[in-house]
């Protein structure tokens, strides 16, 4: 008989997961037209200013890991959760494009610890025997909302003023971290302190599948970053939610 997946504490992750995507999927394909009408940037200043994000996220997640198994999950997930819900707040009254870019790589600080600390969760409250299939749930919870939140935050931007978008991913992430709070975890024996070792940040035979995903991602990146802008040239941007 199949250990049990679907429990409440499982559906808690998910719905907390959802809701943090949303909210970053909901700025993600606006954020170009605001820093063009806001500071009147280029467009490759655009790509410039919005990768400073991927760059925090990726500079800080080969030691999230490491965090992670040293201290406590679930208040470090907490911490990383309500970090990233406040910044939303941030972009509203950042006057500077300086005082933009250092909101924007604390925000990907942020989120490359919690999206490493919910895979870590999911795992520990999961049986053992169904964890593939419970990181395939968790990871579909992305892919809805990377399905609703763009559409979502073209329509909004073309309705409202940037503040409610930017208010609206922020009450998203703030449900959600409501949400977060009630998953509970096993309690975690803490870890010596090892000796610290490459091998503790990276894990070389998970390199050639590190780089297949760059390559899968960069096009992706470059593509949601001005794709929003390329269909107001062309005309299209009442569809380009859609």
């Amino acid at each position: 008989m199949k250990e049990k997946l679907i429990t409440g504490n499982f559906c808690l992750i998910l719905i907390a997961n959802f809701l943090l995507f949303s909210g970053f999927y909901l700025i993600l394909p606006v954020l170009p037209f605001y820093l063009k009408e806001m500071f009147n940037t280029s467009n490759g200043a655009v790509g410039l200013v919005l990768s400073c994000y991927t760059i925090a996220a990726l500079c800080v997640r080969p030691f999230s890991g490491y965090f992670l198994d040293t201290f406590s999950r679930k208040p470090l997930y907490l911490l990383t959760y309500g970090i990233f819900a406040i910044i939303f707040a941030g972009y509203s009254v950042a006057a500077y494009l300086v005082a933009f870019i250092i909101l924007r790589m604390m925000h990907g600080f942020a989120f490359g610890v919690v999206t490493v600390a919910g895979n870590t969760i999911v795992i520990d409250i999961t049986p053992s025997s169904r964890r593939g299939e419970a990181v395939g749930y968790y990871g579909l919870t992305n892919n809805i909302a990377m399905s609703i939140g763009p559409m979502a935050g073209l329509f909004m931007h073309d309705a409202y003023p940037m503040d409610t978008v930017f208010s609206c991913a922020m009450v998203l992430t703030g449900i959600g971290f409501i949400v977060a709070c009630l998953v509970k975890t096993p309690p975690k024996m803490p870890m010596g302190h090892e000796p610290l070792s490459l091998d503790r940040f990276i894990l070389l035979k998970g390199i050639p599948g590190g780089i297949s995903l760059l390559l899968v991602s960069i096009p992706y990146g470059m593509t949601t970053t001005y794709v929003a802008i390329y269909a107001e040239e062309i005309g299209i941007m009442i569809n380009t939610g859609i």
